[in-house]
């Protein structure tokens, strides 16, 4: 059984990873005691656009007051639809009209050896506002489907806790990976390399760099069924499940 400690460092770690882009960019967000969210107003509910409990709920009357503040909360800006993440999974949103998926949530001690990155792949520290527009079109490309091609991050985000990496291979910028310290983790998000790019281990060197970045820190990640075993061979243990509820639209319908 996990430690309720750890539970909750990782589901601040996640949350506090999706705030880091809306704060610095001056979109909406706010933090409770047991949930933080942040809306960056993409045009779909992916994680961005995130709500992420950061206690389980004493019953459900607290589920529903928490419900209804993110509700309102998202209703209050334009944007398309947005996720509730909790990694408590007695909680359930379906009565709520949310709709349900998941992601492992792992885990990785600090230190090691990361693999040798592929010889034509360049790694490179994001530190301006133009590297932060190649970031953005290949988070567009991979995870928006190019619905969002004007760009909603930029260098203001970056820090010495929140850090972005590129790979470029046959001059062309293909993968990138954040990494978000807090709670005493390494979070590593927005793992993305562009399709043509795929199978060549560009990106688990990019995730390498981010997962290192503080190598005394352990890290922390919640995969996809494609990165999994990726995940699995740098050392990374599943500890727990995401489970991510989802509406497609604002104004608390499903």
């Amino acid at each position: 059984m996990v430690d309720e400690e750890l539970l909750r460092a990782l589901a601040s770690n996640c949350g506090r990873a999706y705030l880091a882009g809306a704060r610095a960019t001056d979109r909406p967000w706010h933090v409770d005691e047991d949930v933080i969210m942040s809306d960056l107003g993409l045009p779909g509910a992916l994680p961005p656009n995130n709500a992420t409990l950061l206690q389980p709920p004493v019953d459900r009357g607290h589920l529903a007051d928490v419900v209804g503040r993110v509700d309102r909360f998202f209703a209050g800006h334009p944007g398309g639809g947005y996720q509730v993440w909790t990694i408590w999974p007695d909680v359930d949103l379906a009565p709520f009209g949310f709709s349900r998926s998941g992601a492992p949530c792992m885990v990785r001690d600090p230190g090691g050896e990361p693999t040798p990155a592929p010889h034509e792949l360049e790694l490179v520290e994001v530190s301006d506002d133009a590297g932060m527009r190649e970031v953005w079109r290949i988070v567009d490309e991979v995870f928006c489907e190019g619905l969002a091609p004007d760009p909603l991050w930029d260098a203001r985000v970056l820090s010495e806790t929140y850090r972005v990496w590129l790979g470029r291979a046959d001059g062309r910028w293909v993968t990138t990976a954040t990494a978000s310290l807090s709670d005493g983790f390494v979070g590593v998000y927005v793992v993305a390399t562009l399709p043509e790019a795929r199978g060549r281990g560009y990106g688990e060197a990019v995730s390498w760099a981010a997962t290192l970045c503080r190598p005394e820190l352990p890290a922390t990640l919640q995969a996809s069924s494609m990165g999994k075993p990726v995940y699995e061979r740098m050392g990374y243990r599943s500890v727990a499940d995401f489970t991510l509820w989802a509406r497609s639209r604002r104004g608390g319908g499903p």
